[in-house]
């Protein structure tokens, strides 16, 4: 096998979003934290990619459920707000 130095990633992955880590795990009931975008475009991105960072999380931990909404926030910044609504089963 050879190394190959200086190849550019795809652009699918160059331009992937980065979120961060998010305190999944320390929310309890009626806690919510908020996911700030910078654009439209930018929201659209991000609600997906919160999403599957959800459905990843509480498949391994089924007792956790959430809820999202997009809202406006201050300075009519567009964000992703994620409520943790119940414990499930």
């Amino acid at each position: 096998m050879r190394i190959e130095r200086n190849v550019p990633l795809p652009k699918h992955l160059a331009d992937r979003v980065a979120l961060g880590p998010l305190p999944l795990s320390d929310m309890k009931v009626g806690d919510s934290i908020v996911v700030s975008a910078n654009s439209k475009k930018d929201l659209l991105r991000k609600v997906k990619s919160v999403r599957m960072r959800l459905l990843r999380f509480s498949k391994k931990r089924p007792h956790f459920k959430f809820r999202t909404a997009r809202e406006v926030g201050p300075n009519n910044v567009a964000q992703i707000r994620i409520w943790r609504v119940s414990r499930g089963n």
